[in-house]
């Protein structure tokens, strides 16, 4: 199989603040030539504002619209 034949993936990474989620991203990035990154920090996503209230009802991730993200990562 060649390389225009293979599926892209994603791969999503997570931590707490100052945890190595952007070293690790620059280090992959650097090693899978063709690798495009996207930070969740550069989105201003519509969801909860009340973090306190999200967490007391279970942290439903589907909370957030995140359409914008989905769409950039269908582009790439």
């Amino acid at each position: 199989m060649n390389c225009m034949q293979k599926k892209p993936f994603v791969i999503s990474i997570s931590s707490v603040s100052g945890g190595g989620k952007t070293a690790v991203i620059h280090a992959l990035t650097k090693r899978l030539h063709k690798a495009k990154a996207i930070y969740f920090d550069e989105y201003d996503l519509e969801g909860p504002s009340n973090f306190s209230e999200r967490v007391k009802r279970g942290g439903d991730y589907n909370e957030w619209n995140v359409n914008p993200i989905r769409q950039d990562i269908q582009k790439l």
